[in-house]
């Protein structure tokens, strides 16, 4: 069992320089899923204004608000990733891209 826990290790041990990119591949993902829920949140709320006003807090929400959500989280959660050991890096790494596969999922996604 040894090999499999060095094979761990040194297949975490190459994740590190793309830590940037996982992790905002990871929230991106995230909200990729959580989309059409915050959508209709906002339906709900802005039904009845008017089309000019929907259409502006449409593009300020997905173009400023998700390049804000990314652009903070991302790099907050690449360093808390840094910070794990090589296998448990791929572990997490692996482990998360699999539940947000299963979320899309049962939300429809895929």
């Amino acid at each position: 069992m040894d090999w499999l826990s060095d094979l761990a290790t040194a297949l975490g041990g190459t994740l590190y320089p793309y830590l940037s990119s996982i992790a905002t591949a990871m929230v991106a993902c995230a909200l990729v899923v959580l989309h059409g829920d915050i959508q209709g949140f906002i339906r709900g709320r802005i039904r009845n204004w008017p089309f000019v006003f929907r259409t502006l807090l449409y593009v300020v929400l997905i173009a400023f608000g998700y390049g804000l959500l990314i652009t903070t989280v991302a790099p907050w959660l690449a360093v808390q990733l840094s910070a794990l050991s090589a296998r448990w890096l791929l572990t997490v790494v692996t482990l998360t891209f699999l539940f947000i596969g299963l979320w899309a999922e049962r939300h429809r996604q895929i």
